[in-house]
């Protein structure tokens, strides 16, 4: 994204939604898999964990497509947990990996958001 957070100017193109970040995410998770895939005979007890934390792991949409792309830990303020479990808990996994695709085929973060909101009605029930 080229977009130093602290500089507010630039601040409208630093959006997690970016159908390439996530790319970058997926292939994240991709390489933690193939390693874990190579230690398991060595130390067969130590998984290769990836995560995300702060805002982008405290959108409870956005948390749903980290979770389909295989991201395994969320870190977030408090007050947002119960949004983003009860978000998660209202997908399967087949779900979040099919709104993940939905994600990653988007031309832009915008159409990336708008596309998998619209696809989990609960975030309109709990007024998300």
């Amino acid at each position: 994204m080229a977009a130093d957070r602290q500089l507010g100017s630039l601040a409208a193109l630093n959006d997690p939604w970016q159908p390439a970040v996530l790319q970058l995410i997926k292939s994240t998770v991709g390489g933690a898999r193939a390693a874990e895939a190579a230690a398991a005979s060595d130390s067969p007890d130590a998984p290769k964990n990836v995560g995300v934390c702060g805002e982008s792991a405290a959108d409870p949409a956005l948390a749903v497509v980290l979770a389909g792309l295989g991201v395994n830990t969320l870190s977030m303020t408090p007050r947002a947990l119960a949004a983003v479990g009860a978000v998660l808990a209202s997908v399967s996994i087949a779900e979040a990996r099919d709104l993940a695709s939905l994600a990653l085929g988007a031309p832009s973060a915008a159409e990336a958001r708008s596309a998998v909101r619209s696809r989990l009605p609960v975030l309109d029930e709990l007024g998300l």
